[in-house]
């Protein structure tokens, strides 16, 4: 592949590591979008709309709740399907280039918590002392840099300039113990996230239910489907036990006036 083709495929991988952060939501962090983007790039949008539907029901399974961060497989999606078009593979072999792939981009986003909790020490510390200026760069230019460059544009290139058997040969030599120390330290940032997140919504009245959801997510092995109808229930039923008495009850008091007045 072509440096100019690399290039244009690594920031169409940017633009979607962006979408929802500085571009707003425009879907462009969907595999199904990104993945034509591609195949329209490189003249095969039939392959691209193929690999972008495939990867679209794989990734459905790996939302994102709350502070807690899916498996992103966008990237992955990207790069599978630039070298299926490009080597005429078949769209299964999209999948096995994507997981790879979404290995390396996921330990370098948990990189990137990290550098990102700097990066705000260094925006409080620039206001402390007055460096206003600095402390805006550090919002509006090295954050979305490092958002660009760390998850997206640097593993999107060198995955596409080298190919399949390079990104593989990366997975094999990384050592277990980085990959654990910095999933450890990106796991304490965002169960961090995930605390300043429920103060500002538990309460008495409420934190059994959070209690009770965590309890059923941890030991039943549901997925988010299951997990979504279960609380959509469990929410009409509350609401059906606590207001359908109160609306027969209103009724039934109704009634017995009218029936006073009729005495």
């Amino acid at each position: 592949m072509s440096l100019f083709q690399c290039f244009i495929i690594s920031l169409i991988a940017v633009a979607s590591q962006l979408d929802s952060r500085i571009l707003g939501r425009t879907n462009l962090e969907r595999p199904l979008i990104t993945c034509t983007l591609v195949g329209l790039f490189l003249g095969d949008v039939s392959t691209g709309l193929l690999v972008g539907a495939q990867m679209e029901m794989i990734t459905l399974g790996m939302i994102a709740v709350g502070a807690v961060s899916g498996a992103n497989m966008n990237l992955g999606a990207i790069i599978g399907c630039a070298l299926v078009i490009q080597t005429g593979a078949t769209v299964e072999t999209a999948l096995t280039i994507a997981v790879p792939v979404t290995v390396i981009r996921n330990l370098l986003w948990n990189l990137g918590h990290i550098i990102r909790v700097q990066l705000a020490h260094m925006c409080d510390k620039d206001v402390d002392e007055g460096k206003f200026e600095a402390a805006k760069r550090v919002n509006y230019l090295w954050g979305p840099l490092q958002y660009a460059l760390l998850p997206a544009f640097i593993p999107c290139f060198i995955a596409l300039y080298y190919g399949e058997s390079f990104v593989n040969m990366v997975v094999t030599y990384i050592p277990d113990w980085i990959n654990t120390g910095i999933t450890l330290g990106a796991n304490l940032i965002s169960f961090y996230g995930f605390a300043l997140l429920l103060t500002t919504m538990i309460n008495k009245k409420n934190a059994i239910f959070f209690f009770i959801g965590f309890a059923i997510a941890a030991y039943s092995g549901l997925d988010l489907t299951a997990m979504a109808m279960i609380s959509i229930l469990t929410a009409a039923l509350l609401y059906m036990l606590r207001y359908q008495d109160k609306k027969q009850t209103s009724t039934v008091s109704a009634v017995d006036a009218l029936e006073d007045l009729d005495n």
